[in-house]
């Protein structure tokens, strides 16, 4: 059976830590949350689609140690298929040591890539992404991104970009091959030369012929429609945050079921902002991901009345199979 989704992209195992309102140094101190899970954008952002159903399968190298077991369940355990990895006995997924601030939400994060196993263009399953309805890719791997983007040509598979850091010119020549591009507004400013986000989003829309998207945290996010030549904004939604880690891969994977259910662009647009919002409410970027027939628990007193109805149809219809 085809895939919805083809993922890949960095591979983590994150080591997250609420720090107390007080933190002795040189000491003991018990703490209410502290936990290991699968991290980084794209495993995230998949784990997030995979729990409203669709088929989704990450792409990545894995060896036989403790953090390659880790991040094995951590993805079967979210509905994640494992059986595109490449076994690789030499590498293991990177480590993160996320500090979160107790009265902020802000992180912290450490990262050791020690062994870590890099995907190669050789490793791109092209066929299987050219069966696939979507699939999102990152700028850590950039020969690998490529391969991947490249082998979508000619088919309707949708690609969604979540670049963040990297070589910008690489990154630039890149953006032409995305149907979709989502990118935080400080790496977006950087590869624009533009401040306000309006600008933003109109310069990064003439490097390319996708979608494009920028997100920046609690001020939400704007795409530039290209039919009305406009820039639409989507406020962020009022939680009581407790960590922000995987907002961000969380609003790609709302992003992308919305994609998948042909919702227009306002309410992709608009569930990736609640299901974002819905995960900072927790210490680490998978714990409060809905499943399916969680939907309802996503309900805000800001969202869209045209949205809340697609919302309850979701969770209504969670024994059915989706596409």
């Amino acid at each position: 059976m085809p895939y919805d989704l083809v993922a890949l992209g960095l591979n983590a195992v994150d080591v997250l830590i609420r720090l107390p309102s007080q933190v002795k140094k040189e000491d003991k101190q018990m703490v209410a949350d502290l936990i290991i899970q699968g991290g980084a954008p794209t495993g995230s952002g998949a784990c997030g689609v995979a729990h409203f159903g669709y088929a989704v399968a990450f792409v990545a190298r894995i060896g036989n140690n403790t953090l390659s077991a880790i991040s094995i369940e951590e993805f079967r355990n979210n509905g994640v298929r494992t059986d595109l990895f490449i076994r690789d006995e030499a590498s293991r997924p990177a480590i993160a040591l996320v500090e979160i601030d107790h009265g902020t939400a802000g992180r912290t994060v450490f990262i050791q890539m020690d062994h870590y196993g890099y995907l190669r263009p050789g490793d791109i399953p092209v066929e299987a992404i050219r069966a696939s309805r979507a699939l999102l890719v990152d700028s850590y791997d950039l020969d690998a991104t490529e391969a991947a983007l490249l082998a979508t040509a000619g088919t309707d598979c949708r690609t969604i970009l979540d670049f963040e850091s990297g070589d910008p010119e690489r990154t630039k020549s890149l953006l032409a091959l995305g149907t979709d591009l989502i990118l935080p507004l400080s790496w977006a400013r950087k590869l624009t030369d533009k401040d306000r986000p309006d600008d933003v989003v109109q310069a990064l829309s003439r490097m390319t012929s996708g979608q494009v998207i920028i997100t920046d945290g609690l001020h939400g996010n704007w795409a530039w429609e290209r039919k009305r030549r406009s820039v639409r904004h989507q406020p962020a939604f009022h939680v009581e945050s407790i960590d922000s880690t995987g907002c961000g891969d969380a609003y790609h994977a709302g992003y992308i079921i919305g994609m998948l259910e042909g919702w227009s662009l306002a309410l992709r647009m608009e569930f990736g902002a609640l299901l974002a919002a819905k995960v900072a409410t927790r210490v680490g970027g998978r714990t409060a991901l809905p499943w399916r027939n969680e939907a309802r628990s996503l309900l805000h007193p800001a969202v869209s009345s045209e949205l809340k109805t697609l919302i309850e149809y979701l969770h209504d219809n969670s024994h059915k199979t989706p596409g």
